[in-house]
Formats: C-alpha cells, sequence, structure tokens
C-alpha cells in the first residue's frame, strides 16, 4: 500500500479494529431487532452512527487529527452472522464492495477485512476469496458465534480453510454471549463489554484450540482484539491445569501446550486495552511481534486511546512493532 506521512520519530501508527457500517447492513439489523436497540442488536441508532457510516473525507480528518495513519476496517459487530445464510451472502457481497470502493479511494490510509457468512460456510469461503484475490482485502472478520456455535465444529472450516489457502488472517472479534453463556454474563449491569465480551471471545478461541483446529490448519491465522481477551495473562494456569484436568478425564491430549497454540497462531492488538500495566505484561509474555495497536474506533474515542497508548513506557524498537511492523506482517500491508 502507499504511504502517508511518517510521524516525528518515524513511525506510523495503523490502527486494526476499526468499525464501519453501510446504510444496508443497519437497515438489516433493525430488521432483524425489530427497530429496538440493545446489546444483542448491534448499533442501529445512537451517536456512533454517523462515525461508522463515513469511511471517506470525515473519517481521515479525524485521523489526521488524532495521529492515525493507517486505519484496517471491518464492519461493525454482529456483521452478517444474524441473518439467513442467502441475505447475510449477498450483504456480505455489499459490503466487501462497499469497502473495496473507500479502499481504491484512499489506498494509503485504510486497508479492509471482508466478511463472508459462517451460516454459509462453502459460499461463504468463496466470497472470502473473491474479496482477497479480486478486491484486495486483507483478512476476516467474524464476530464471535454463528446462531449459538463456534468456529471448533467441523461445519464452519470451509471458512478457516480458504483463510489459510489465502494466506490471510481471521480477526475473532466480540458480540454478545452466545445462549449458552447468556444467563451468567448478561445479568451484571454494566460489566457487557468490559468482562462479558471477553469471557465470549476468550472462550470461542480456546474452544478453537481444544478442537485441534490448528493441528487441522496450522497456518491459519487468527487475530484477538483486548490484549486476546485476557488469555495472555491466563496462559501459565491453562498449561498447568491442562494435563492433570486430561489425566482425571482420560481424554487424548493435544500434542502441544495450549499456550504453543496461542503463541504460534494468534496475535492479539490493544484495542480496549491501552493501558500501560496490561500492555507491557502483553509484551512480556507475547513479545511485541505478537502485538498490534488498535483504537477500536469510533466505540472508544480515538484521540485519548491514542494520548493513552503514546504513554505506555516502552522502547523504540517495541514502539515500531506494535505501532506499526506487526501490522504490517499480519495483514500483508
Amino acid at each position: 500500500m502507499g504511504e502517508p506521512a511518517k510521524g516525528a520519530d518515524g513511525i506510523r501508527l495503523i490502527s486494526v479494529e476499526e468499525g464501519f457500517l453501510i446504510p444496508e447492513a443497519i437497515e438489516e439489523l433493525k430488521r432483524l431487532a425489530g427497530g429496538v436497540p440493545s446489546m444483542k442488536s448491534g448499533p442501529i441508532a445512537g451517536p456512533f452512527i454517523p462515525k461508522l457510516l463515513d469511511i471517506g473525507a470525515g473519517r481521515i480528518a479525524e485521523m489526521d487529527a488524532d495521529g492515525v495513519d493507517v486505519q484496517i476496517l471491518s464492519l461493525s459487530a454482529p456483521g452478517v452472522q444474524k441473518s439467513a445464510p442467502q441475505d447475510a451472502l449477498a450483504l456480505s457481497r455489499i459490503a466487501n464492495d462497499r469497502l473495496a470502493e473507500a479502499v481504491k479511494a484512499h489506498p494509503t490510509r485504510f486497508a479492509g477485512l471482508a466478511v463472508a457468512p459462517p451460516q454459509a460456510p462453502e459460499e461463504g469461503a468463496k466470497e472470502l476469496e473473491r474479496a482477497v484475490a479480486k478486491l484486495g482485502l486483507k483478512g476476516l472478520i467474524v464476530n464471535s458465534h454463528t446462531n449459538d456455535e463456534y468456529l471448533d465444529a467441523p461445519k464452519f472450516w470451509p471458512l478457516l480453510e480458504a483463510a489459510e489457502a489465502l494466506d490471510v488472517p481471521v480477526y475473532l472479534h466480540p458480540r454478545e454471549p452466545a445462549a449458552g453463556l447468556w444467563d451468567g454474563l448478561m445479568g451484571m449491569s454494566g460489566f457487557t463489554v468490559g468482562w462479558a465480551y471477553a469471557v465470549e471471545t476468550g472462550t470461542h478461541a480456546l474452544r478453537m484450540i481444544a478442537a485441534g483446529v490448528f493441528e487441522r490448519f496450522p497456518k491459519l491465522q487468527m487475530v484477538l482484539g483486548h490484549l486476546g481477551e485476557t488469555l495472555p495473562f491466563l496462559l501459565d494456569r491453562i498449561d498447568n491445569r491442562y494435563p492433570f484436568e486430561i489425566g482425571v478425564t482420560g481424554r487424548t491430549p493435544l500434542p502441544r501446550k495450549p499456550s504453543e497454540y496461542f503463541r504460534s497462531n494468534f496475535t492479539v492488538a490493544t484495542s480496549g486495552m491501552n493501558f500501560a500495566a496490561p500492555v507491557r505484561a502483553a509484551i512480556d509474555i507475547l513479545g511485541a511481534e505478537r502485538i498490534m495497536f488498535a483504537a477500536d474506533h469510533p466505540m472508544e474515542n480515538q484521540r485519548q486511546v491514542v494520548d493513552e497508548y503514546n504513554a505506555i513506557p516502552m522502547s523504540q524498537d517495541e514502539r515500531r512493532q506494535i505501532s506499526e511492523l506487526t501490522a504490517r506482517r499480519v495483514f500483508k500491508l
């Protein structure tokens, strides 16, 4: 991709989890939700809508003001995953075309992740191939569960097979918890985004590891926001208790430690977690080469997030890696 002007320190800031919407997606979500906004509906009303719809000059002006050089755009959760399969496929094509147009119009400022319906895995795989090979998009966004099912289910694997074959990452993004987790997590008003989303999406990632997805698709690369949905900070405990529990249950263990799959097949983004202590811990646990900056625009205040990120103590090499180099490698920018 072309190059925007470098910052004063010579480092470009690439932000990798930045939402957008198209009017057709809002109308579909409104239809499914009966027009009632909620944590399940996705963004169908409210102050975020104008910024989500702007994938042009207004967004770029805000990026300029806030010190963000490049945004990697993805359709805001829940994307197309609540729709009937053929409706979801049609909406995916429209959204990917619209995103590709925005990237083409601003190639030095935007890149994009495709959307493809897990609920139509064979056709979704073909749409992902079209979006990457013909439209130039850089990966796939999946908003956690689809109809309360996870990507550990083999019926979804054509989509993972396509991502591995195309050598593009799958960004596993949160949404409201699946039915099996909903009651226990959603009864605490005020804790949905800060806790329930992490439990939902971190559980999804662990299910993929436990099901042997990365034995079947060893080159598949995943991205988790929010510094890995708490998983990096639990890897030692997971590794410690995993053989004990496998021994109790008598099940066949994975060939590798759970943490080894995480370190080889996952990269994390700082979205919603641009705080010094957890970022420093994540660097110690994973290394800067497995971490990317994200602002989570417009769900977070981009200016505030950039300021918080810039205040985190790190070496110049660490900052360059997290701000720019990891994203360039993962998304092949």
